[in-house]
C-alpha cells in the first residue's frame, strides 16, 4: 500500500494472501473478539473498488495501528474485491467461471454472519478518496455518498445489530497526517457507536 499498489481482485491474489481457519486461531483474540475484520466501502468505479489505492492505503493505515496490539499476531480482513471471486476482465468479457459464480454465491450468501457477528470488527470507510470528484465520474457511475448505496447501507444496518462502538470503526474519520501508533488511539478516532450515522 505504501509504495502505491492498487488492490488485485481474487484470482490474481497469491495463495500466501489467504487464511485457514488454523491462521486465525494462532493470531489471537482481540478484546475476547475474533481477529477478523470486515470492511465496508463505495465502490470508486463499476469494475474496480479502488482503481487508485487511495482506499487501499487508508485501511493499511487503520490495520497498522490495529496490529500494535500485543494481543493479535495478525487479522484476516474480509475485502469483497479480495475475498469474493470477481469477474477478472469484464471491460473484454473475461467473466467468471460458472464454479468461480458458484463461490461468489457462496460468500455473498454469508454477509449476514460476516457483518453482523458481535465478535468481527467492521471498518467502515465512509468517505471517498480527496482525490475522487464526482463531476468526473462517467455518466451512469454509483456517485452516491456511502449511506445512500444499497450494500453500503445494508452491511452497516446488519453490523449495528450486534456491535458496540469498539467493534464497528468509521476509518473515514482518520485525519490525513495523523499516525495512529495504538489501536486505541484508532478506535478513539473511529468509534461510531454501533455503526450509526
Amino acid at each position: 500500500a505504501e509504495a502505491g499498489g492498487v488492490l488485485k481482485h481474487r484470482q490474481a491474489l497469491p495463495k500466501e494472501a489467504f487464511l485457514s481457519l488454523t491462521d486465525l486461531i494462532e493470531a489471537g483474540y482481540p478484546n475476547g473478539g475474533l481477529p477478523i475484520l470486515v470492511l465496508s466501502h463505495p465502490w470508486l468505479t463499476k469494475h474496480h473498488p479502488d482503481p487508485d489505492g487511495d482506499n487501499l492505503r487508508q485501511v493499511a493505515r487503520a490495520l497498522k495501528a490495529l496490529l500494535n496490539d500485543y494481543k493479535v499476531k495478525r487479522y484476516g480482513v474480509f475485502w469483497d474485491y479480495l475475498s469474493l471471486h470477481q469477474h477478472p476482465d469484464p471491460a473484454n468479457g473475461v467473466m467468471r467461471t460458472k464454479a468461480e459464480n458458484a463461490l461468489f454465491k457462496q460468500g455473498v450468501g454469508c454477509f449476514g454472519t460476516l457483518y453482523s457477528h458481535q465478535r468481527t470488527t467492521m471498518l467502515r470507510l465512509t468517505t471517498f478518496p480527496r482525490t475522487y470528484k464526482k463531476k468526473d465520474q462517467p455518466e451512469g457511475a454509483n456517485v452516491s455518498d456511502y449511506f445512500d448505496r444499497g450494500w453500503c447501507f445494508s452491511e452497516s444496518a446488519l453490523s449495528s445489530l450486534t456491535k458496540g462502538c469498539g467493534n464497528s470503526l468509521d476509518i473515514g474519520r482518520m485525519r490525513e497526517g495523523k499516525e495512529y501508533d495504538r489501536p486505541y488511539a484508532l478506535i478513539a478516532e473511529c468509534a461510531t457507536g454501533g455503526g450509526g450515522r
